[in-house]
């Protein structure tokens, strides 16, 4: 799967070892216990008297009323010599409960491959250990799953869905974005997140911004504009649907983002990206905010501050990393401890000390990462999109991609 990776090694430095854990004694630390998601992994993180303890895992953690939420895919599917089908669905796991919860799923390539087993009784499955998948198969049947981003209680994702039968219907190539409850599965709508009154300024703000980028795309294109004039051949396709957007943020506030499904010439799946729109702060977001990085006006480093103490990220390795730091004590006698260097970018920071998680939590967070460790490598995770370099922009830093035409693979 092209947008589904298994983990990438993290560059471990000073305190922290990506697989284990290492403790820095001797030093009088800030007393601190959070959860630090960067790259694929998260990053585990005490320190208090005993000094500073570091523990890494290749997994997506969430908070929602103090409760740890792990998102996590599976897969299925099966190979032939001229035929491929391979799906995933997204689940979420109660880190304390071990209930986990199918967030979303979609049954179409499961159907198909048993409508081809029942058209081919007599091919033969491929052993994946010992046989290779075929490399151009006449019958291929995929889907995708993305995470764009987790706020709280909810996940943005995007699906994609390719369908290409030998026997027909026609290719089938399908995108869409969404909002799932990590604690039911349930699609939200946007009513639902931030009200109807705002849900429908929204909208109305939604496709307007779609009509004007479509009319400047067909202005630059009959300007001589070559990559427009390619952009209008497409432009008929794309559909405005209010259900397929996601939420965001911009400077820590909340925004909903829409992505635009279309087709290009031969079919295949393309999506217009609207800028993303700012709401006002329904009630749930509080929690979130305090997990969003922070950006500098200068864009040099992101950082979360606590009460007691602050944690900023710096980049590091050319900019393919961050150099993790926890900073603490009296105004003016502030100093640095160094965390780790991980792998960029950075997403968000989860408190456990305030309030604190109590022995039960504990023990299950160390479960969970010890479960997680156990499996790198024999499991797909769940992983973020890379995000890009923020740019200031007004005084704040956006972090998302604005209006952007896209071919997906």
């Amino acid at each position: 799967m092209s947008r589904l990776a298994t983990l990438v090694a993290v560059l471990a430095a000073g305190a922290a070892a990506a697989c284990g854990e290492t403790a820095t004694r001797g030093q009088v630390l800030p007393r601190a216990e959070f959860l630090f998601a960067a790259g694929d992994s998260t990053y585990w993180v005490r320190s208090g008297d005993d000094g500073m303890r570091v523990r890494s895992a290749p997994m997506l953690l969430t908070q929602v009323d103090g409760r740890l939420f792990e998102v996590f895919l599976s897969e299925d599917g099966a190979e032939y010599p001229d035929a491929s089908f391979a799906s995933v669905q997204l689940w979420s796991r109660d880190v304390q409960r071990r209930d986990s919860v199918v967030l979303f799923g979609d049954s179409t390539v499961m159907r198909d491959l048993a409508r081809w087993r029942r058209a081919h009784p007599r091919d033969t499955e491929l052993d994946p250990a010992d046989e290779e998948a075929p490399d151009d198969p006449r019958t291929v049947v995929n889907d995708e799953i993305e995470i764009i981003d987790v706020h709280g209680p909810y996940l943005t994702i995007e699906h994609l869905l390719n369908v290409d039968r030998d026997d027909g219907p026609p290719h089938r190539h399908d995108g869409r974005r969404l909002v799932v409850d990590v604690r039911t599965g349930a699609a939200v709508s946007l009513e639902a997140l931030i009200g109807a009154t705002e849900a429908t300024r929204v909208v109305a703000a939604a496709r307007a911004s779609f009509a004007q980028l479509v009319d400047s795309i067909r202005s630059a294109g009959s300007a001589g504009d070559a990559r427009a004039s390619v952009a209008s051949e497409t432009l008929d396709s794309f559909r405005f649907e209010a259900g397929s957007f996601g939420i965001t943020d911009i400077d820590r506030d909340p925004a909903v983002a829409f992505m635009v499904p279309g087709h290009g010439t031969d079919g295949e799946a393309l999506a217009l990206y609207l800028p993303p729109i700012a709401v006002t702060e329904p009630v749930w977001w509080a929690a979130v905010r305090a997990t969003l990085p922070e950006w500098e006006r200068d864009s040099v480093r992101v950082r979360w501050n606590r009460q007691q103490y602050e944690v900023a990220a710096r980049p590091a390795n050319a900019g393919d990393a961050l150099a993790l730091v926890l900073i603490g004590g009296a105004i003016g006698q502030t100093r640095e401890w160094p965390i780790a260097t991980v792998a960029a970018p950075a997403y968000q920071l989860i408190p456990l000390d305030a309030p604190s998680i109590d022995s039960t939590a504990r023990a299950a967070l160390s479960r969970a990462f010890d479960v997680s460790t156990a499996l790198d490598g024999l499991i797909t995770r769940a992983r973020f999109r890379p995000r890009t370099t923020p740019v200031p922009t007004g005084g704040y830093a956006a972090t998302r991609r604005t209006a952007a035409f896209v071919r997906r693979p």
